[in-house]
């Protein structure tokens, strides 16, 4: 079995790099760090199995998802456990949906035989909303302004958790997650980590002193 891997995050890509290569079933793996990269490599390599994150530059997993499906049997394995990304990627041909943190070798294993025979592969989170649609939520108006990536990492910032903490979590650099808050800060009209936690959990731009004052 031919695996590619496309994951933005390398350590993540590293990580499962390697789980992959002690499977027996595993002949070969190849590794994109975004969309554009993995169409380009399953056009050149043909793999039976792509293993594709959704928050990704320049091209995202569910804009990759039609031509990368076309050319390989597709399973999500991501970060996102979000009602709306996972029946988005069902319906636009994945195979199957993991999320991070709740598979491990065997379970891997497992789930790229039963793609590749056809079989689908849900994650409880994905299993819950084909049994019973997308779960009623209270929607924030500012997660359509940022990526996912940023949503996750101000999710994160609104339970208080610090940069590093944040970095543990997600299995990014602290570098990294200041950047997605830095990018994420003008599409909420915010300037500050402070403003943006308080923006996220009131689903809107936090009041500043002296505004709407007569």
């Amino acid at each position: 079995m031919q695996v590619l891997v496309v994951d933005d995050n390398p350590i993540v890509r590293a990580g499962l790099v390697t789980l992959l290569r002690r499977m027996e079933q595993v002949e070969s793996v190849e590794e994109a760090g975004d969309g554009v990269e993995a169409i380009t490599s399953a056009r050149r390599t043909s793999p039976d199995v792509v293993l594709l994150d959704v928050d990704m530059p320049r091209m995202g997993g569910l804009e990759a998802l039609p031509e990368l499906s076309s050319l390989s049997t597709v399973l999500m394995l991501t970060n996102s456990g979000q009602s709306e990304t996972i029946r988005q990627a069902l319906e636009l041909g994945a195979r199957g949906y993991l999320v991070h943190g709740g598979i491990g070798m065997k379970e891997l294993a497992g789930a790229l035989s039963t793609a590749l025979m056809g079989g689908m592969v849900l994650g409880p989170e994905a299993a819950e909303v084909m049994l019973n649609g997308p779960a009623p939520q209270a929607t924030n108006p500012l997660r359509a302004k940022v990526t996912e990536r940023e949503a996750e990492v101000l999710d994160a910032a609104a339970r208080g958790m610090t940069n590093e903490e944040i970095a543990r979590e997600q299995f990014l650099s602290a570098r990294t997650v200041k950047n997605y808050l830095n990018a994420a800060y003008p599409k909420l009209g915010v300037h500050n980590r402070a403003e943006a936690v308080l923006a996220w959990v009131n689903g809107g731009a936090p009041d500043r002193a002296g505004e709407g004052l007569s």
